[in-house]
This record gives C-alpha cells, structure tokens and sequence, in this order.
C-alpha cells in the first residue's frame, strides 16, 4: 500500500509538473503571438499614417503649381504684362515640389498614379507654352492661344479634382484600416 501511495503521490507530481510546463509554454507562446499581432498592427497604423501623409502631400501639390499658371494666363488675357522672372521662379518653387511628389509617390491604384503622372506633366507643357507667350512681346501674343492655354489649364483643374476625390477616397480607406481620424476639408483642395 504503501508503494502505491508512494506511486500516486510520483505520477500526480509529475503530471502537475507537466500540467505547470504546459501552461507556462502555452501562455507564454500565447503572449508572444499576441505581442507580435501587436506590432504587426501598430506596423500597418504606422505604415497607413505615412501612406495618408504622402497622398495628403500630393493631393495638394499640384494646386500651387496650377494657381501660377493660371494667374499668369488670366494676367496675359487680360493684356498685362508677366515678370518673366517672378513667373519662373514661382513655377520652379511649385511647379519642383510638386513634380516630386506626383513622381515619387507610389499608390496601390495604377491608374491614379498615371492620372498624377499626366497631370503633372500637362502642367509642365502648359507652363513652358506659358513662358513662351511672357517672353514674346505683347504686339505678337496670340489671344488665341492665351484663350487654349486657359481652356487647357481648366481642363488640367478639372482632372485635378478627380484625382483628389480618387486619393481622398483612399485616405478614408487608410484611416479607417488604422482606426485614424482623418480631418481634411474638401475646400482646402
């Protein structure tokens, strides 16, 4: 009798022993998986909080770029002359930040990256026609030609303003993917 107390009190030792190993794995494993969902969804907040920045950034890079151009084409409908200096400058500041982003800027959506593309490069066409038509002396300015370039820049804000709906809707998606508040006004764009 004695030898199977002795037997019971061995077998319930070690089946608490491994009941007491079990758990400390399971548990330990347990807290590992939750700690590396954790940071798999703290990288996909963090990486969709860098996403809505580069979109912020070039849903608002070509309105400057755009705002030049097309004072400097209402300025010579008008018949007033344009510093062909301030216009190149002007251009270069927006026109160069906005370049970088519609070119560096990679998104999930192929064809908003191509609307982006040849929107920027519109804008780089038109605005060399622009610098054109400021060097030429006015007596030989084509109001024709002014008037296109207008149509033409309207067109550019048009596409402008589908692309930033496109990219708004992905920084809805993006924000809510990572439970962040976005507060953007579509009057800012």
């Amino acid at each position: 009798m004695a030898d199977t107390a002795a037997i019971y009190s061995l077998i319930s030792g070690l089946g608490g022993a491994v009941i007491g190993a079990g758990a400390t794995v399971f548990a330990s494993s347990r807290q590992h998986r939750r700690e590396i969902s954790e940071q798999g969804k703290e990288r996909r907040r963090l990486q969709a909080k860098e996403e809505i920045v580069r979109l912020t950034s070039l849903r608002f890079a070509g309105r400057a770029w755009l705002e030049v151009a097309l004072q400097a084409q209402h300025r010579l409908a008008s018949g007033v002359d344009v510093d062909p200096e301030k216009f190149d400058q002007d251009i270069k500041e927006a026109g160069g930040v906005a370049a970088k982003e519609g070119y560096c800027v990679i998104l999930p959506d192929p064809s908003v990256e191509q609307l982006a593309a040849e929107i920027f490069d519109r804008l780089d066409h038109l605005s060399w026609q622009l610098r054109r038509e400021i060097l030429s002396p006015s007596r030989d300015r084509s109001s024709i030609l002014v008037e296109e370039l207008g149509s033409s820049l309207q067109e550019v804000a048009q596409r402008r303003a589908t692309l930033n709906a496109k990219i708004s809707e992905r920084i809805e998606e993006l924000a809510l993917a990572a439970d962040t508040p976005v507060h953007q006004s579509s009057s800012e764009v």
